[in-house]
């Protein structure tokens, strides 16, 4: 170490280079960092969905979800296969541990479901690389004049095209409008006549339509290729096709059916404001890319698209832009951090008295925050609100703060005439000094962050980031103090040093000193004191509540609500305006955009009756004077609840995604019921759920995706169709092609393709046209539907739920005004008490619990270690058993302070809190070792115990206050802000502030008490105890 110091005083031009390539490296590594608001902390998972148009659920899980569900069993580092199965829907999500690389397992999937055995035209594809925070943008597509069929065929081949080309993007999700397709409506009675059946039609539109090549031919010199042009290129062609002969004169499909412009049946519609259907679109980003950079790709392809990619007049409008929320919480951390610097340079200042000295600490504060962006281009790891927002510059400036003052010490001692060698020498011998204990308390702190990269999942890829980006600002600091700090101090510190403590430190010594005195001459009382205060703070500990993470505002709204599980597309539409014209009047709101059902890639498995208004808010500046965010939800819940039936509840988007990708079941606390039957396992989730509303802080309790979906069942009778020589598949293709709407081929527009389908006019598919229905006969004539089959109308599953290959039923709980912790201890309670289970089901617990009982569970096990590791790096500093001891016990007292302050402000314990404590006990650590090493040189002088932790106390009085502080003040933006993106730095830095008091104070008064306990000689001991 000695020839480190050495070498930077002596060799100036390499060090100030070196410093300088350093910066310019962090600054490339910070222009090139992935900068996100909030961590991604979703797990690996791959999504499968296969779509069936136009089954119902049970059909699809039996032939659908079960052959997928059996194929995706058993995956490596798999921990949970989820599907929901609906009507024309299979989606089946794959939840992967921390050991699962995306690529690989996607892969994997595919390989395993090449072997799915599945109906006729039935997929299974694997949905695209995307994470639940992916989405970046959401808009809409505007057009004067143009129609909503007009604009989603604008939408899916224009636009989504575009976008899915910017680099980053995974899918762009569109809904909304109709998707255009050609409709052949037969006319049965013509069908009949002619002896045709609607097989004859289907076969005749799809042999009707097709180019073929006919390989090449020569011609002299030159080579023909040969193509037989037979495609359909308007309406008037598919009206053209030959069906048949008859007499010599062909029958067209003119002549029988008409051909007109029609729809897919769609699952979902959206609205917004005052309209009703209106076609929207979402850009979701690939897993892993930087947001910022993708949404300035995907901006610039939008403006370029207004400008002269889309016809005139009409227009991309984004109405969700993900860069607002990035560039108001960077602007929070930034702040935060600058403010911190300048507290710790206001400290400085006042303690050592001289402006020169503070800058030379200061100048660490960059370089470490550069080092910080350095190591995290390196690792891969993105920045984000919370790895830079748990910066505290008061740590990172320790070193530095105990090598400058000790040279100013050194310096002030000797004199100002010295010559440049002996300047050199004294500097070298004072950082020397200093070195070995600046060294261990960097790795203790370092040690003490060990715990955080421990931890997995969710809470690990929140906090690994920020333990990753203080232990590279700390290893960063360390390098700089032991180099660079010397050297500044050699060229500035030549003159004019204070040779005496300044007022503020000599303040301090004056109301310290009898302190001191005191707490040496009474002991025991001292040492009892300490231990009241630690049984007090536990006591006050186990009051305090629990929860998994505070929620980050994200400055948007999300009103979920609920609609009757039977309601038309048409009905949910109706509805839905009336919502939204309830939250139009509410003057902050600025657009709300509701939407209902899924969109018709099925790449959202949400029913018609799952209704989410999205409603963008103008920034707080615009507020009316006085009113709070929560004030807001208020009147946007009245507003709301005045609609007969209606019973809003209020997340946030980013949020609810985060939450929903967790158990794939929306709520904090989630509790799964497993079981066989629908009908029992419905019974027994209701019963949960009427206990679970009763335990107080449950704000929502709901059983996810509960309902039934009206079904007209037709049973066909066996006997009376073998009667007339029908198979029941006659029958069927009677049912699926003529009310289904069966795709027979394809019509090319340029580059656009539309299906053409076979469906009968919607005037004959109503339930009362329906036994009307004519079945043709083998014979030639026809029967209708009614006199072959029963129609009966019966309820189904809108939803069915499977887990771990059995049915699930799950419900959601929100919960207010109090912890999470002590909620789940009366649930289980009650569920315990009052729910007897019939044999064979289970209920399971999930959700944030289930993510906050894991991490408290390893950080349990992972804190001990590190403590461990501490104390054997005390151990090796002091080389005393005793000395490391004493060191470490400043660790469990330091945490009264954190304990207090966590209960004064009323923050529940979360995994940002126990960040705090794990950042907390290398602090306490690091005073423990400034002062033991003074008081061990002082022995080395030959003083006695006592004396020597009379006057290391009061030598070092001013290096603990000064680290204390400046570590407190360092957090103390954080703990003031209330911005977007404060809340999960608020406990964090509440903790360490709270908890360095009352370490600074055990530091002063308890430690040179015990050590005079522990290590003075048996007389000196005697001596003292009549006090």
């Amino acid at each position: 170490m000695r020839r480190l110091i050495h070498y930077a005083l002596h060799q100036p031009l390499f060090i100030v280079l070196g410093t300088l390539l350093f910066a310019m490296a962090g600054i490339i590594a910070f222009q090139n960092l992935s900068v996100e608001a909030f961590p991604d902390v979703t797990d690996t998972q791959v999504t499968v969905i296969a779509l069936y148009p136009g089954h119902a659920a049970e059909e699809v899980e039996k032939q659908v979800t079960l052959p997928i569900e059996v194929a995706l069993s058993g995956l490596p580092n798999s921990i949970r296969v989820f599907s929901h199965t609906q009507f024309g829907l299979s989606f089946t999500v794959i939840t992967y541990d921390d050991k699962a690389e995306v690529l690989q397992v996607r892969a994997q999937v595919n390989e395993r479901l090449r072997a799915v055995d599945l109906p006729p035209g039935v997929e299974a594809n694997i949905a695209p690389n995307a994470t639940p925070v992916g989405e970046i943008m959401r808009y809409r597509l505007r057009g004067d004049g143009k129609t909503t069929t007009e604009l989603r065929t604008l939408e899916d081949w224009v636009v989504e095209r575009a976008l899915r080309q910017v680099p980053g993007v995974a899918d762009v999700v569109a809904m909304g409008g109709f998707i255009k397709q050609y409709e052949v409506q037969p006319d049965l009675e013509k069908l009949r006549a002619y002896k045709l059946t609607l097989q004859n039609l289907l076969d005749a539109l799809g042999r009707g339509n097709a180019n073929a090549g006919g390989s090449y031919v020569g011609q002299g010199s030159q080579q023909y290729a040969i193509r037989g042009i037979g495609f359909l290129k308007s309406p008037d062609d598919i009206g053209r096709i030959a069906v048949t002969a008859r007499g010599g004169s062909a029958i067209l499909v003119r002549d029988v059916a008409e051909v007109r412009i029609g729809a897919v049946p769609r699952l979902g519609t959206v609205g917004q404001d005052d309209e009703d259907d209106v076609v929207t679109g979402i850009v979701v980003m690939r897993k892993g890319e930087n947001p910022s950079v993708v949404l300035k790709g995907v901006k610039e392809k939008i403006a370029l698209l207004n400008e002269r990619g889309l016809p005139k007049g009409v227009q991309i409008v984004p109405f969700y832009d993900r860069t607002w929320l990035m560039g108001k919480t960077l602007s929070t951390v930034f702040r935060n951090l600058v403010e911190g610097a300048l507290l710790v340079a206001l400290v400085l200042y006042l303690f050592l008295s001289n402006l020169r000295a503070s800058l030379a600490v200061v100048v660490i504060i960059p370089l470490s925050l550069l080092a910080t962006f350095l190591g995290l281009k390196i690792m891969g790891v993105p920045a984000n609100l919370l790895s830079l927002g748990a910066m505290d510059f008061g740590i990172i400036v320790d070193g530095a703060v105990i090598v400058i003052e000790n040279v100013m010490h050194r310096l002030a001692e000797k004199g100002e005439g010295m010559r440049d060698d002996e300047r050199r020498e004294v500097i070298t011998a004072a950082a020397t000094e200093v070195g070995r204990p600046t060294l261990f308390s960097m790795l203790i702190i370092i040690a003490a962050h060990i715990p955080i990269f421990a931890l997995q999942r969710h809470e690990g890829r929140i906090f690994q980031p920020m333990a990753l980006s203080v232990t590279m600002a700390l290893v960063g600091s360390l390098i700089f103090s032991l180099t660079l700090v010397p050297l500044l101090a050699y060229w500035m510190l030549r003159r004019k040093l204070p040779h005496h403590d300044n007022r503020l430190v000599e303040a301090c010594k004056r109301a310290y000193r009898p302190v001191l005195l005191w707490a040496l001459g009474h002991r025991r009382a001292v040492v009892a004191i300490a231990l009241a205060g630690f049984a007090l703070s536990m006591a006050v500990a186990s009051r305090l509540g629990s929860e998994f993470l505070p929620e980050l505002n994200e400055g948007t709204i999300w009103v979920n609500v609920r609609l009757p599980s039977s309601i038309s597309n048409a009905e949910a539409a109706r509805t839905l305006h009336q919502v939204r014209q309830a939250l139009l009047k509410v003057p902050e709101v600025r657009t709300a955009v509701s939407k209902a059902g899924q969109p018709e890639d099925g790449t959202d498995p949400k029913t018609i009756s799952m209704a989410e208004v999205f409603v963008d808010i103008k920034p707080a500046e615009e507020w009316r004077k006085g009113l709070t965010k929560e004030q807001l939800i208020e009147e946007m819940d009245r507003a709301v609840s005045a609609i007969p039936g209606m019973e809003p509840t209020f997340s946030q988007p980013i949020r609810d995604n985060v939450l929903e990708s967790i158990s794939q079941i929306d709520g904090q606390i989630v509790i799964k019921v497993a079981g066989d039957d629908l009908v029992e396992l419905r019974h027994v989730t209701e019963e949960i759920e009427s206990q679970i509303r009763k335990v107080q802080g449950v704000f929502r309790a709901e059983i996810d995706r509960l309902g039934e979906l009206p079904q007209l069942q037709i049973e066909i009778d066996r006997e009376a169709a073998g009667r007339l020589g029908l198979n029941i598949q006659d029958v069927q293709d009677v049912i699926e092609t003529a009310l289904g709407g069966k795709a027979a081929t394809e019509l090319w527009e340029g580059e656009r393709k539309f299906a053409v389908a076979v469906r009968l006019p919607e005037g004959r598919r109503g339930i009362a046209a329906l036994p009307l229905t004519l079945v043709p006969t083998p014979d030639g004539g026809s029967v209708p539907l009614g006199n072959i089959a029963q129609l009966k109308e019966t309820s189904g599953a809108m939803n069915i739920a499977r887990e771990a290959g059995r049915r699930t039923m799950a419900i959601g709980i929100f919960i207010k005004d109090r912890d999470m912790g002590s909620v789940v201890k009366d649930m289980q309670a009650r569920v315990a008490e009052h729910i007897q289970l019939p044999q064979g089901y289970a209920v399971t617990w999930s959700g944030e619990f289930e993510n906050q009982e894991r991490a408290m569970k390893r950080l349990s096990v992972v804190v001990p270690i590190s403590l461990l590791l501490i104390f054997v790096l005390l151990f090796d500093a002091f080389k005393s058993f005793k000395m490391a001891t004493l060191i470490l016990l400043n660790v469990p007292l330091a945490l009264i302070g954190g304990f207090v302050a966590l209960w004064i402000f009323n923050i529940p314990l979360s995994v940002s809190a126990a960040i705090g404590f794990i950042a907390l006990s290398g602090q306490a650590v690091l005073n423990g070792v400034v002062m033991l090493s003074v008081f061990q040189q002082l022995r080395e002088a030959g003083l006695s115990a006592e004396d020597a932790a009379r006057q290391g106390s009061m030598q070092r009085l001013r290096t603990v206050l000064m680290t204390a502080m400046l570590a407190a003040l360092g957090m103390l933006p954080m703990a003031l802000s209330h911005d977007i993106g404060s809340e999960t730095q608020r406990p964090l830095a509440i903790v360490i502030i709270g908890g360095l008091v009352t370490a600074c104070l055990l530091t002063l008064v308890v430690l040179p008490a015990l050590y005079v306990s522990w290590f003075g000689d048996k007389k000196e001991a005697e001596e003292a105890l009549p006090a």
